[in-house]
């Protein structure tokens, strides 16, 4: 019986890094725990314990001003004439 060797595949490199990412991730809070548990430093401990959700808070208030640039940038200025205006100019 012959050996069958397949290549990677996309979903195999994307379990890998989410793999990687979550073993460096828990290896990074777990020395920082260890710092702020030592150090006394209750402010780095609390931001340690709730990254996550200060995370997700960034990321709302991101996203939500991103989304009022947008929309001041593409509304229409009090300067600017309509379309049939443009098109035939003023009529007075």
């Amino acid at each position: 019986m012959a050996a069958h060797h397949e290549k990677f595949w996309t979903e195999d490199i994307i379990a890998a890094a989410i793999l990687a990412a979550s073993g460096g991730t828990t290896l990074l809070l777990t020395k920082l725990r260890a710092i702020a548990l030592e150090q006394h430093l209750p402010l780095l401990h609390t931001l340690v314990q709730w990254w996550p959700l200060l995370l997700i808070i960034g990321g709302v208030i991101l996203f939500f001003t991103n989304e009022i640039e947008v929309r001041h940038r593409h509304a229409p200025s009090a300067h600017s004439r309509s379309y049939p205006e443009k098109i035939h100019g003023l009529r007075n």
